[in-house]
C-alpha cells in the first residue's frame, strides 16, 4: 500500500515509483565441510590400465613362542595375501541455459552456476566415500544397545564412548596418523552432546589451553583421548532407524589406511562448458543453448575393517533423541 509522506508538498510514494533494487552480488550457499576423503589413502589408475583396482597386504605372521628342537627345523610359515578391490565409476551433472539468459540476465549466471556445480562435485565426492566409511563392520552401539534398533533416547556420545572406541582401535593395532592422532568425523549435534559431557568439560577447563583458544570459547574440539574431531553436517544420520524411531548418528573414528580412494589419471575431475552453437546443426541449429557441467571418476574401499570404529548414538538435539 502507498506510504503517506508527511510535510508540505508531500506526495504518496506509490508502486509506480517504488521499484525493487537488486543487490549485484549473489548470496553464499549453505555447503557442508568435506572431510571423508581427507583421511583416505589416495591412489590413481594410469591410462589404459582398466577401471578396477586391487590393494594387497600380507596377513600378520603370528609370534613364535615355541622353542626350536636341536637339529630339527619347524614347519614352514606361509603368509597369506589379503586383497581389497574396488571398481571406478563416473559421476556428473550439467545445467543448460539459453542465449537470452546469457545476453540479458542481470546476474552472471554462468559464473554462479559454475561455482554451484563445483560445490556439488565436492559434495558428491564426499558422500560417495562416506557411504564406504559407514558400511564398516567394526561398530560400537552406545551404552547397552546391542544393535542399531536398540539405540534410543539418552544414548549419547560421551567421553566413555570415546575411551571404548580408542581402546578398540589400539587393541586392533590400528595406527594413528602421522601427527599422532586418530580422526573422528562427527555431526554438529553429536558435538553438542560431547560438550555436555562432564569429563570432557573438566578436561577443557583444567587441562586445556587458556584464553579464547580454549575449546569452550572457540568451539573447536581439538584433540581428546588421542582423537582429533572434524565436525560436519555431512556426517551421516540413520533417520528413524533407532529405538522407537529415533535418529541414529554415525560418528566414525579412523586410523591410518582405513579407507583408500582411487581416481583415473586420464579422466581427472573437470568442469565442461559448451558455448552457444556447439551442439551443431542438429543439436543447436540456432545457437540458442549453452551448458556447463562436471564429470569425475571415483572409487573407495575399506582397506582394513578393524582400523575404524563407527559409534552409533542418538542426540539430545535430534528427533526422539
Amino acid at each position: 500500500m502507498p506510504v503517506t509522506l508527511q510535510g508540505p508538498g508531500a506526495t504518496a510514494f506509490t508502486s509506480t515509483e517504488d521499484k525493487t533494487y537488486w543487490v549485484r552480488r549473489m548470496l553464499i550457499r549453505a555447503t557442508p565441510k568435506l572431510f571423508y576423503n581427507q583421511f583416505a589413502a589416495k591412489d590413481y589408475i594410469p591410462k589404459n590400465n582398466g577401471m578396477n583396482v586391487e590393494w594387497r597386504r600380507e596377513s600378520t605372521i603370528a609370534a613364535s613362542t615355541t622353542a626350536l628342537v636341536e637339529g630339527s627345523y619347524p614347519a614352514e610359515t606361509v603368509p597369506t595375501v589379503v586383497t581389497v578391490s574396488a571398481s571406478v565409476a563416473q559421476y556428473g551433472q550439467y545445467v543448460r541455459s539459453t542465449d537470452v539468459v546469457q545476453a540479458q540476465a542481470i546476474d552472471d549466471i554462468r559464473a554462479e552456476t559454475s561455482d554451484n556445480l563445483g560445490e556439488a562435485m565436492g559434495n558428491s565426492y564426499d558422500q560417495l566415500t562416506r557411504a564406504i566409511y559407514n558400511a564398516g563392520t567394526t561398530v560400537q552401539y552406545a551404552l547397552t544397545a546391542g544393535s542399531r534398533v536398540q539405540v534410543g533416547s539418552g544414548f549419547r556420545m560421551t567421553s566413555a564412548e570415546l575411551r571404548e572406541a580408542v581402546a578398540t582401535l589400539e587393541t586392533n593395532n590400528a595406527q594413528p596418523f602421522e601427527d599422532g592422532g586418530f580422526k573422528a568425523i562427527i555431526h554438529p549435534r553429536v558435538k553438542a552432546d560431547l560438550l555436555n559431557d562432564t569429563n570432557f568439560l573438566n578436561a577443557q577447563q583444567y587441562a586445556g589451553v587458556r584464553g579464547n583458544d580454549n575449546t569452550l570459547f572457540s568451539g573447536k574440539l581439538g584433540r581428546y583421548y588421542g582423537v582429533d574431531f572434524y565436525v560436519t553436517s555431512n556426517a551421516q544420520i540413520g533417520t528413524s532407524l533407532g529405538y522407537s524411531g529415533a535418529d541414529v548418528y554415525y560418528s566414525t573414528i579412523v586410523g591410518k589406511d582405513y579407507i583408500g580412494v582411487v581416481d583415473l589419471t586420464a579422466l581427472t575431475a573437470e568442469q565442461i562448458y559448451h558455448p552457444l552453437g556447439s551442439g551443431g546443426a542438429t543439436g543447436d541449429p540456432l545457437s540458442q543453448v549453452w551448458s556447463i557441467g562436471y564429470k569425475f571418476a571415483h572409487a573407495a574401499a575399506r582397506l582394513n575393517e578393524s582400523f575404524a570404529v563407527r559409534v552409533e548414538t542418538t542426540s539430545s538435539l535430534g528427533t526422539l533423541g
